[in-house]
């Protein structure tokens, strides 16, 4: 619609615009919000089948006639309009009212005739048929969608409080998942950890046993030639000892007996045991030396020279 067109139709705070073949589209809601001084509103006799929501922001309107559409529904913001005294919403196909419909405090006047209203509306909306009535229509309206949104409201507020408690118990699971899977990897850790240092414990120790056989074969080695060298030391020490004691002893005792034989020449031992094997056991005795020498020289002295 033409906006000349709209100011044309303006007398006073009213506005007359039934019978213009308007639709939900066509609804001149930025024209009527440009007119903030036209209080009364009448778009009766159209094929409004929904208000836009943009309606809602229409917080002058005062008196509002909507009726003889193909209203299906109201607007939930519909409560908006606050300044609300007169509302006209005969010949629609209203079933419900929004919850906002409770906050039209100033409502006094409303008629809902012909309409298929569900039970608890059309038992409070009566007949509607003079003014008195359509103004008890009002009023009971606004107390049963009052109580209506009280009761919603309720419900509403349950409906929360039991998704809430339904998340809280979902967190809950969530957290106690969590918690077992991080005490599950926790253990694995520790169980891992656990593994790893008795795997460096055995190893430590098959090192420890293997430095131990080394160093136990070393020392056993490093005995072996000392057991060896003190034999030979003992060995080189005593037994040229005793030969030359021995050796020694021999020739002092037939030194002796050659001595004594020499002054007692007549001695009966001397005549006939020493002076026939004086020159025999002179002979030995230089072999004797000899022998002794070559076994000193080859078996001897060669540990002594180590």
């Amino acid at each position: 619609m033409p906006k000349e067109n709209i100011k044309d139709r303006v007398d006073g705070n009213e506005i007359d615009l039934s019978m213009s073949s308007l639709e939900t589209k066509t609804v001149p809601v930025k024209e009527l919000a440009a007119l903030p001084k036209v209080t009364s509103v009448d778009l009766s006799c159209n094929s409004i089948t929904t208000l836009p929501d943009s309606f809602c922001s229409l917080t002058h309107i005062i008196r509002l006639d909507l009726s003889k559409n193909d209203l299906i529904e109201l607007p939930q913001d519909f409560g908006n309009l606050v300044h609300l005294q007169h509302l006209d919403l005969l010949g629609n196909k209203l079933t419900t009212l929004p919850r906002s419909f409770s906050r039209l405090k100033k409502l006094k006047w409303l008629d809902l005739k012909d309409n298929q209203l569900e039970a608890g509306l059309k038992k409070n909306a009566g007949d509607c048929l003079d003014e008195m009535q359509c103004k008890k229509c009002a009023m009971r309206i606004l107390m049963y969608m009052t109580d209506l949104d009280a009761q919603l409201e309720v419900q509403y507020q349950k409906k929360m409080a039991k998704q809430r408690e339904e998340e809280a118990r979902q967190k809950a699971t969530e957290e106690k998942e969590r918690q077992r899977i991080r005490a599950e990897k926790k253990a694995e850790k520790e169980r891992r950890r656990r593994e790893l240092e008795n795997k460096r414990n055995q190893e430590r120790l098959a090192q420890s046993d293997d430095t131990s056989d080394e160093d136990f074969k070393a020392e056993q080695e490093a005995l072996k030639p000392n057991h060896k060298d003190a034999s030979h030391s003992k060995g080189g020490s005593f037994i040229p000892f005793i030969l030359f004691s021995l050796f020694a002893l021999a020739i002092a005792l037939l030194v002796a007996a050659d001595f004594y034989c020499q002054h007692e020449k007549k001695e009966q031992m001397c005549v006939k045991y020493w002076q026939p094997a004086r020159r025999d056991i002179t002979k030995a005795l230089v072999s004797s030396k000899k022998m002794i020498l070559k076994i000193y020289h080859t078996n001897i002295a060669p540990y002594f020279s180590k």
